[in-house]
C-alpha cells in the first residue's frame, strides 16, 4: 500500500510527544516489551537497577537491554527518570534520543497497521452486505463476532446461495443479539416459508426435483429433519445410489433408533455396498439389535470396537448384543432338545442257560 507525504505527516502529527510522556505502561514492566522479549534478562537487568537508582552504570545497561528487546517506551521511561539524577549525561542524552526515534518510529508503523486492517474491514463489510461475499462475511465476523448487522448480511448472503438451511440458524442468532430487529424477524420469516416450500417438493416430488427440494430444506435441529433423511435416503436408494443412501438412513438413525424399516435398509445397504468402516459397521450393529439379531449385531459391532473403540454407546450396544445373544444361544439350545429323536433303549442281554445239579457234571467209565 502507497502512502503519500501528507498522510504520513498526518500520522506522525497525530503521535503523542514522547519527550513530555510518561506512557503509563512503561511503568507495568513488560507490558510494553514485544512479545519476544526475554523476561529473565530483563527481570535480572531491572533488578541490578533498582538496588541503586542513583548509579550509572546499571540504569545504562538495563536501558541497553530494554533498547536490545524493542522495549522502548520503556526505555524511555527509565532514561527520563535517569536525568533527575544525571542531567546531561552524554550517555543517557544518547539512549535517550535513539529510544525516542525507535518509540516514534514504532507507533508510526502501529499507526499503518491500524489504518490498513480499519481498510480491510470496511472493505470486508461493503462486500458482505452489498455483494454477498460469504468470504467476506465470514472475515467481518472475524472482528465483529456479535455484530447482528453483519449476520444478517451473511444470512442474506446463504439466501443467496439457495442455503437455507444454513440461513436460517445465521439469522437466528442475529435475533438473538438483536431481538427486535424487525428488518431481520422479516427476513427469517421468508427464509422458513422458503424451506417449507421445498419441503413440500422434497416429500411429494419426484426423481432429482425431490432430492434437491430435501437438500434445501434438510436443517438440523428441526422437527422435521429425521422425516427429510427418509425420503432422501429413499430417493437415492431408487435413484441407484446405495453408498449415499446409507449415510442417509444412518444420520436418520441416530436421530430415531429401533425402527425397523430403517434398520432393515441398513442392513440391505451396508451388505450391498460392502462397507466396513468403523461407523458402518456399528450402525449395521445398532440394526440388527433392532431386529432381534443378536448374534450378528454381537459381530458387526465387535469388528466396529477393533477399528474405533471410543465409538460413542458402543460399549452400551455390545452389552445389549451379548445378552441377546446368549438368549439367543438358549433358546436355540432349547429348541434343538425338543426336536431331538428319543434316545433307543439299551439292548436286553438274553437270559443265562439254567443249570441244573445233576448236569454239567460228565458221567465217568470205567
Amino acid at each position: 500500500m502507497k502512502w503519500n507525504v501528507l498522510a504520513i505527516a498526518l500520522l506522525l502529527a497525530q503521535a503523542p510527544c514522547f519527550a513530555d510522556e510518561h506512557a503509563d505502561g512503561a511503568a507495568a514492566g513488560h507490558a510494553t516489551c514485544p512479545p519476544g522479549a526475554h523476561s529473565a534478562s530483563l527481570d535480572a537487568a531491572r533488578h541490578a537497577m533498582q538496588s541503586d537508582e542513583r548509579a550509572l552504570d546499571p540504569l545504562l545497561k538495563f536501558a541497553d537491554v530494554l533498547l536490545a528487546q524493542g522495549c522502548y517506551a520503556e526505555a524511555v521511561h527509565v532514561l527520563e527518570d535517569g536525568e533527575t539524577f544525571h542531567s546531561r549525561n552524554g550517555g543517557i542524552q544518547s539512549r535517550l534520543r535513539t529510544a525516542r526515534s525507535m518509540l516514534s518510529e514504532q507507533r508510526y508503523f502501529d499507526g499503518l497497521d491500524s489504518a490498513a486492517a480499519s481498510a480491510r474491514n470496511e472493505r470486508n463489510l461493503l462486500r458482505c452486505r452489498q455483494l454477498g461475499d460469504l468470504t467476506a462475511c465470514e472475515e467481518a465476523l472475524r472482528t465483529a463476532p456479535n455484530d447482528a448487522s453483519v449476520l444478517g448480511a451473511k444470512a442474506d448472503a446463504l439466501i443467496k446461495a439457495n442455503r437455507l438451511a444454513d440461513a436460517i440458524p445465521t439469522y437466528q442468532r442475529a435475533l438473538e443479539i438483536a431481538p427486535d430487529n424487525a428488518v431481520i424477524q422479516s427476513k427469517a420469516r421468508d427464509a422458513e416459508t422458503k424451506r417449507q416450500a421445498a419441503l413440500a417438493e422434497c416429500l411429494n416430488g419426484q426423481a432429482d426435483s425431490a432430492l434437491q427440494g430435501c437438500q434445501i430444506a434438510q436443517l438440523r435441529g428441526a422437527s422435521d429433519e429425521r422425516t427429510v433423511l427418509v425420503r432422501k435416503a429413499m430417493l437415492l436408494q431408487s435413484m441407484d445410489r446405495p453408498a449415499q443412501a446409507l449415510d442417509a438412513y444412518i444420520a436418520a438413525s441416530v436421530l430415531k433408533v429401533n425402527d425397523p424399516a430403517v434398520a432393515r435398509a441398513i442392513v440391505a445397504l451396508t451388505e450391498s455396498t460392502g462397507r466396513n468402516d468403523a461407523l458402518t459397521l456399528s450402525a449395521r450393529g445398532n440394526a440388527l439389535l433392532t431386529l432381534g439379531r443378536g448374534t450378528d449385531a454381537l459381530k458387526a459391532l465387535q469388528q466396529a470396537r477393533q477399528l474405533a473403540p471410543t465409538l460413542p454407546d458402543l460399549n452400551v450396544h455390545l452389552a445389549a448384543a451379548e445378552k441377546l445373544a446368549r438368549a439367543e444361544t438358549r433358546k436355540k439350545n432349547a429348541l434343538a432338545a425338543a426336536v431331538a429323536p428319543p434316545l433307543p433303549p439299551p439292548p436286553v442281554s438274553p437270559p443265562a442257560a439254567r443249570t441244573y445239579s445233576n448236569q454239567g457234571t460228565a458221567s465217568r467209565t470205567n
